[in-house]
């Protein structure tokens, strides 16, 4: 294998994506074009609502969606794939099963590093949408790693909502400083860190003048993530996930 492919599940939201884009280019070591990872992105905003799915299962469905990229993705050229949406996650398993290629995991990633600073028996704050934090997904992954889940309350979950849906997705302003507001509240409650677990307030996140250490972005460990994978397989001809 010369130079693994990464395929990515976009337009979950289209901010977030160009962001996760962002942030692969800027993770490789690169010293001229050739050097960085070749990429294939299908930005696709018309996958339904992950979220209004999740919490009323009469609303559109985005699996079949989402499945139907994955395997474009492949049929592209893609040797695995990210999707660059952590509420996305939900629907994991059956877009893995929809193609031979890894899948790589946000939320997983995203335990598994927590786990490996913070120590087994640790409390995480959350920091997500509606859907994320009502699926227990990440909560899931966290537990299968040791940690502890502290979720906001439901007046900072109302706030965390209006910046991902009113403020990013919607183009509108926003206050950066809000998202680490909430974070530290989580904090002050006894979270020994806090994940930024949505992709549209990684967008935030990656704004931030200064970005407290406690404070993990799940867009950017996906990134780091994806950019070794790319330059391991590439020094030894496999890729291994």
């Amino acid at each position: 294998m010369n130079k693994p492919v990464l395929g990515i599940i976009g337009g979950v939201g289209p901010l977030a994506t160009a962001c996760f884009m962002e942030a692969l280019i800027r993770k490789t070591p690169a010293r001229r074009d050739q050097d960085h990872m070749p990429m294939i992105v299908f930005n696709d905003p018309q996958i339904p609502d992950r979220t209004a799915h999740i919490l009323d299962h009469t609303k559109p469905d985005p699996q079949p969606e989402m499945e139907k990229v994955a395997r474009w993705l492949v049929r592209a050229g893609a040797d695995y794939i990210a999707i660059a949406c952590n509420t996305a996650h939900y629907y994991y398993e059956g877009i893995n099963r929809a193609v031979h290629v890894p899948v790589v995991n946000i939320m997983e990633e995203t335990a598994r590093r927590l786990a490996r600073d913070m120590g087994r028996g640790s409390t995480i704050g959350l920091l997500a949408t509606e859907g994320t934090v009502a699926s227990g997904v990440f909560q899931d992954y966290l537990e299968l790693y040791g940690l502890k889940t502290m979720e906001p309350t439901a007046e900072d979950q109302r706030e965390v909502t209006a910046l991902i849906y009113d403020g990013v997705k919607a183009g509108a302003s926003y206050d950066p400083d809000q998202l680490v507001s909430l974070a530290q509240r989580l904090r002050e409650r006894g979270a020994d860190a806090v994940i930024v677990g949505c992709t549209e307030l990684s967008v935030i996140y990656q704004g931030l003048a200064d970005k407290p250490a406690w404070l993990y972005d799940s867009l950017d460990i996906l990134a780091e993530r994806c950019v070794r994978l790319y330059l391991a397989a590439h020094e030894s001809g496999v890729l291994v996930v």
